[in-house]
């Protein structure tokens, strides 16, 4: 049995999350208190009661998602004697399972997520880019549309950001460019239906709009000490795995502009035989993208007590 740790991005908040890692674990006082010192944020408050709008702000939202992922992951290892073989993920989530490969510290992860946000944030002017996600069609047929879309409209840039399953793509660009697409998806020959669902950001994420972001992030992963991992990691931008430190950092400062491989990442873990993954942090999101990727996988979680007794169950199955 190969066990693959899988930590979520942005999309996977909500106010209550980490309440039972902090209500349950000592590791988890002791981990929101070290990134409350650290970054000088009330993470209790932002977390457990703060407002929607506040957790929201990108440099908030992917600061909390990768505290509450990592207590997760450190939590779950407090209870349960488990060896992983290999971690994933999704975006900002990319940091979490780092930190759980033991390739970044606990403390470097939280100031370099916080800069990454800050800097994500500022690369474009606010309500000039944006994202939306294209359901149905594949992932080639999303690259065609892209190009169609930037063609016909003269709005640049529009890319593929997100690669979720075979059929959801996130894109991101220009909001004039994902407008246009809204208004003339019809008029674009797809092979199945399509719709265009705008989501919720701050920002093309994962577009070349991150240029500023991406510069600034190179600078400063520089001066970060990066370990041999421990296990190997799926980059978010090749989806093949890596523990070489140098590898990691170059690719990584590429992540905010470059699109994730979600879906080949997942592909990759099947052919090497991984059948059962763990989703840290809070909701379901990465095993909703499950179920359309490998929807026999074997996905369990770590939100309750309960959730401990189930992977206990499974691992004494085998």
């Amino acid at each position: 049995m190969m066990w693959v740790a899988l930590f979520p991005g942005q999309g996977s908040q909500a106010i209550g999350m980490g309440r039972f890692y902090y209500e349950n674990f000592l590791t988890a006082k002791k981990l929101f208190k070290e990134a409350e010192d650290s970054l000088k944020i009330n993470f209790k408050k932002l977390c457990f009661e703060g407002s929607e709008t506040d957790l929201a702000l990108t440099q908030n939202t992917q600061t909390a998602i990768t505290l509450v992922s990592c207590v997760g992951w450190f939590c779950l290892k407090e209870a349960i004697q488990l060896r992983f073989q290999y971690a994933a993920g999704h975006s900002v989530g990319e940091y979490s399972a780092l930190t759980a490969a033991g390739t970044l510290s606990f403390t470097d992860t939280m100031q370099v997520v916080r800069k990454r946000g800050l800097w994500m944030n500022k690369s474009c002017p606010a309500g000039t880019g944006g994202m939306s996600a294209l359901i149905g069609p594949s992932p080639s047929e999303a690259k065609s549309f892209c190009k169609w879309v930037e063609k016909s409209s003269s709005f640049y840039p529009l890319q593929p950001a997100n690669f979720n399953t075979p059929s959801q793509t996130v894109l991101s660009g220009s909001i004039k460019a994902l407008n246009w697409a809204k208004e003339h998806i019809k008029k674009y020959a797809f092979s199945v239906p399509a719709k265009l669902i705008p989501l919720k950001v701050s920002g093309p994420f994962h577009s070349s709009l991150m240029q500023q972001a991406f510069e600034k992030m190179s600078k400063y992963l520089m001066t970060i000490h990066f370990n041999q991992a421990n296990f190997p990691i799926l980059q978010n931008t090749r989806a093949l795995p890596v523990k070489d430190p140098l590898s990691i950092r170059n690719e990584l400062a590429k992540q905010v502009k470059s699109a994730v491989l979600w879906s080949d990442s997942i592909q990759y873990l099947h052919q090497q035989s991984c059948s059962h993954f763990i989703e840290f942090g809070h909701g379901k999101v990465l095993s909703n993208l499950m179920k359309k990727i490998l929807p026999n996988a074997k996905v369990l979680h770590f939100h309750s007590l309960e959730d401990i007794k189930k992977i206990h169950a499974e691992i004494n199955s085998c």
